[in-house]
């Protein structure tokens, strides 16, 4: 296992993480005000030595070891770092794995890079979630968004507030995808928890009546809740990974 930075056509850099192994590597992309190392990305990488495969996990700019502040990113920001990764690191065609925001990212990838994506395996996928995040907000703490620029909320799985910043609210609306239709073709396994209270069921939904591919499958697990991590949660990824890695031999 090495890790190293690759650098943005800005000059900042990105942390990652790389396991060698066989194709088809497998790259993992984390949630909102998350990072590398969490629970499903270590526990999928542990999976992935037994089975031999590559893979890559990193930091999205603003999170994590990668460079810059999180408020001055957004989801187009986000999204290319996830493409500099794909075409930097992977010589050849990769799986997906998006967590809740890393979901949206995953199928903005999937999109722009068709030939290069095997399939995609998004849990609790969170595509559009700026909407419904600006519009929870109250009035006052839009107007203090619109006029400061930020506004802080609480998190429910940190001591450190989400910054909801103008340009993470305005970066969602240029990259929105529940509206039309999504061009994906390729093998889309989705996972939601019944428990979720970040992200409803209805987003899973939407984007399998939007996504163009036949291939599509849900599975929808009752008494889960947004972070997925359980044991018996990992097992159901974990058995997804290989499902897809067996359709494309």
């Amino acid at each position: 296992m090495t890790k190293s930075k690759v650098y943005h056509s800005s000059g900042s850099y990105i942390t990652y993480s790389i396991k060698s192994g066989k194709s088809p590597y497998i790259i993992f992309l984390h949630g909102l005000m998350s990072d590398m190392n969490g629970t499903k990305a270590i526990a999928i990488e542990k999976f992935l030595k037994k089975l031999g495969n590559g893979y890559i996990r990193f930091d999205c700019r603003g999170h994590g070891e990668s460079d810059g502040k999180f408020r001055d990113f957004g989801i187009t920001d986000w999204s290319e770092d996830a493409s500099l990764i794909i075409n930097s690191l992977a010589k050849e065609p990769v799986i997906l794995i998006g967590s809740s925001m890393g979901g949206w990212s995953m199928l903005l990838n999937a999109i722009k890079h068709p030939k290069k994506i095997l399939g995609l395996i998004g849990i609790a996928p969170a595509p559009d979630f700026t909407e419904s995040m600006f519009n929870k907000l109250s009035q006052n703490k839009q107007n203090t968004l619109l006029s400061k620029g930020y506004v802080e909320i609480p998190s429910d799985y940190s001591d450190t507030p989400y910054i909801i910043s103008k340009k993470l609210i305005n970066s969602g609306k240029e990259n929105l995808l529940l509206k039309s239709k999504i061009p994906i073709s390729c093998p889309v396994h989705l996972f939601h928890g019944g428990k979720d209270e970040d992200v409803p069921v209805e987003t899973s939904f939407q984007i399998i009546k939007n996504i163009d591919s036949n291939n599509v499958k849900l599975c929808f697990v009752k008494d889960a809740n947004h972070q997925f991590s359980r044991d018996s949660d990992l097992k159901l990824i974990f058995r997804s990974i290989e499902e897809i890695i067996a359709e494309n031999k």
